[in-house]
């Protein structure tokens, strides 16, 4: 008995019988990267985990799956054609905010040909009404692994869903939710990505071209123990479980031998959080002599600086780091948890080990002033990392920001991408356009910093003090109608 059909068989879910009738999923990815203004900016384009991890786990249970990824695609043609050809019992969509519209072309195909629409993820996740009321039969709340097997079994063999454990499906009387699962404890029982079911070429080759290496993600952990008031955790929760650092070396160790990976990109939330695994995961890289350089993310207040330069020698190019704010007050509202202490010597200690840094910053927070805002520019300044990016707070629904400004959201306040964008989506203190020019300062501060050592220094500081001139005298003014206008009275979270 495999692991993956242990794990059901302990939770009572149905497993199918080998030799006979499999049902057939059908995993989609509805992301297509034409769609996304900062995938046209940048590349960060690689297969999603999720729908790999699922999808190998669902072969082990003598389930038939295929992957339509539509990252390289211009529309969904590709998933109708595979509905249509292959007539698979379940479709199963991953959803993202961006990706709303895409998936909710899904359901009206599966039904015409007597499948049943699911979604799962993030988005649909914290808004199932919006994803049943656009023609899905079930959303899939929590992991989705001992989950889908039973809504194929059950769709295979005409049963209705309802009821079934970590679903929301619609019934006589409104929407009702199953029980809740279990999250799985055991992440060694999983079995790796089923890379196979995609073309990894197409996101090898294209990382390949434009940096020389091929690149390929590695999640190694689920959940996050962290409470900040903007994050929203609804497939993996708050409960953190760690894979086991031989069962990571086994993935990195596939990756290399079988499409010749050399960089990876660890995409757990917080990287590392156990000290004892990171030395264990160095250890055997080294035993294992994997010549692979990676990068990951991390937060300030718990980033090992003093195994920096270990993990500098063993390959570590690039940390994104989390630092959201140069004001104390703000980090404390966001209920981070850090302090801008840490996050200095996080920062210098990235420096000093030859790391480069990559910034999230954000703007826009309910609170925020212009002062806080100067105080995040100022510690940009600074410490000057080398890559960045500053997105307008994103109210996302379960989360304490949300429920700070949801009778002042704009649009039907939806996020417009991953981690956020550049679009305000409620009533903040400034105007949007405040809030643009506020992030070009930041792209034009990296300009100038890129300047350093080319030009001469006072000409350099010159440069700065007419921008900070331009911006106190004219720009400001101009965007907020009036010099001195006091910003409206937001309510500060707590």
């Amino acid at each position: 008995m495999t692991h993956g059909a242990r794990l059901l068989a302990e939770r009572g879910v149905p497993a199918g019988t080998p030799g006979g009738p499999r049902p057939r999923v059908l995993l989609v990815d509805p992301y297509v990267a034409r769609d996304d203004p900062m995938e046209r900016k940048e590349i960060e384009l690689y297969p999603s985990l999720g729908i790999l991890t699922l999808a190998s786990f669902l072969q082990q249970q003598q389930i038939e799956v295929r992957v339509s990824d539509l990252t390289f695609a211009r529309d969904i043609e590709p998933v109708r054609q595979q509905i249509r050809s292959w007539r698979p019992h379940v479709v199963g969509v991953h959803t993202k905010s961006l990706t709303l519209r895409r998936s909710l072309e899904i359901p009206l195909e599966s039904r015409a040909h007597g499948a049943i629409a699911v979604a799962g993820g993030p988005d649909a996740a914290t808004r199932p009404e919006s994803y049943l009321d656009g023609g899905f039969d079930a959303v899939v709340f929590g992991e989705g692994e001992l989950t889908l097997p039973e809504i194929a079994h059950r769709a295979h063999a005409g049963e209705a869903l309802t009821g079934t454990p970590g679903t929301v499906v619609r019934g006589p009387s409104g929407f009702v939710r199953g029980p809740p699962r279990p999250f799985l404890k055991e992440l060694d029982e999983l079995p790796l990505p089923a890379w196979e079911l995609l073309d990894m070429e197409a996101y090898l080759g294209r990382w390949e071209a434009a940096t020389g290496d091929r690149r390929a993600a590695v999640l190694t952990s689920r959940g996050c123990p962290f409470d900040c008031s903007w994050c929203s955790k609804p497939t993996f929760g708050r409960n953190y479980r760690q894979q086991s650092a031989e069962r990571v070396l086994d993935e990195l160790e596939a990756l290399h031998a079988r499409y010749r990976v050399n960089y990876v990109r660890f995409c757990d939330d917080i990287f590392g959080i156990r000290r004892r695994w990171l030395g264990e995961l160095l250890d055997g890289m080294a035993t294992r002599h994997l010549d692979l350089r990676f990068e990951c993310l991390a937060r300030p207040d718990i980033l090992p600086v003093d195994l920096l330069p270990r993990l500098r020698a063993a390959g570590l190019q690039r940390v994104y780091l989390g630092v959201e704010s140069g004001s104390q007050k703000i980090l404390d509202v966001m209920n981070r948890g850090t302090h801008l202490s840490q996050i200095e010597r996080a920062s210098t200690a990235l420096r000093a080990a030859g790391i480069r840094q990559y910034w999230f910053l954000m703007l826009g927070y309910p609170g925020e002033t212009r002062e806080d805002i100067e105080s995040t520019l100022t510690l940009f300044r600074r410490f000057s990392p080398e890559e960045h990016s500053v997105s307008s707070a994103v109210p996302l629904p379960g989360t304490r920001l949300y429920d700070a400004v949801k009778d002042r959201l704009r649009r039907g306040g939806r996020a417009p991408g991953h981690r956020g964008g550049n679009s305000l989506l409620f009533e903040a203190a400034y105007p949007e356009a405040f809030y643009r020019w506020e992030q070009a300062r930041f792209g034009w501060e990296a300009a100038l910093h890129r300047l350093e050592g080319r030009i001469d220094g006072s000409v350099l500081r010159g440069l700065e003090k007419a921008s900070d001139r331009f911006h106190d005298r004219i720009a400001t003014p101009l965007l907020l109608g009036e010099e001195n206008r006091p910003p409206p009275r937001i309510p500060i979270l707590s």
